[in-house]
């Protein structure tokens, strides 16, 4: 019974198959003879050898589609060699550089460059003293404002200042504000 529906599918598939590659053998048959044709016009002799693609080894059918029977024996002069998972490459968890392929600065790298040039520099003419009440311009996000000082940090190297055209007061860093 297994058997005669075994034999059943195989025979339809082979018919559908067989239908689906007739066109394409039909339409391979006529490239063929035109391709032949245009060799002879070309002075070239056509070779009837058929030009087909190279049939790959043919792999035996997985043990569950096999027909039942005994297995064939291997001489015992052969080795029995086992599937070895490859292993990864153990995984190193200390510092390490940071990969080349990140974009942007390194972490921290401004910071520390900026403090020191401004601190190594007694240069009084790089660090502009602000006077209460004098005009300044000061540079936010993409736009630069006319404005007036309010209040010094000199620790925290900031500057409270107030626009001229909404009166808001804000706290800029020294390197922002430039005199008027």
């Amino acid at each position: 019974m297994q058997n005669d529906m075994k034999s059943a599918i195989q025979a339809a598939v082979e018919e559908g198959v067989g239908k689906a590659m007739g066109r394409q053998t039909e339409l391979m048959g006529r490239q063929t003879e035109l391709l032949e044709q245009i060799a002879r016009f070309l002075g070239i002799e056509p070779s009837r050898a058929p030009a087909s693609a190279p049939k790959p080894a043919s792999v035996p059918p997985p043990a569950s589609k096999r027909s039942p029977g005994p297995a064939p024996k291997r001489p015992s002069s052969v080795p029995v060699r086992k599937w070895v998972k490859p292993e990864a490459a153990p995984k190193s968890t200390g510092t390490k550089a940071a990969p080349q392929s990140r974009r942007g600065r390194p972490r921290a790298a401004g910071r520390t460059t900026t403090v020191a040039a401004s601190t190594s520099n007694p240069n009084p003419a790089a660090s502009v003293a602000y006077e209460v009440g004098q005009e300044v311009r000061y540079k936010q996000g993409r736009g630069s404002f006319s404005a007036k000082v309010k209040s010094i940090d000199a620790n925290a190297k900031t500057v409270t200042v107030e626009r001229v055209s909404d009166n808001k007061q804000v706290v800029r860093p020294f390197d922002k504000v430039t005199p008027a």
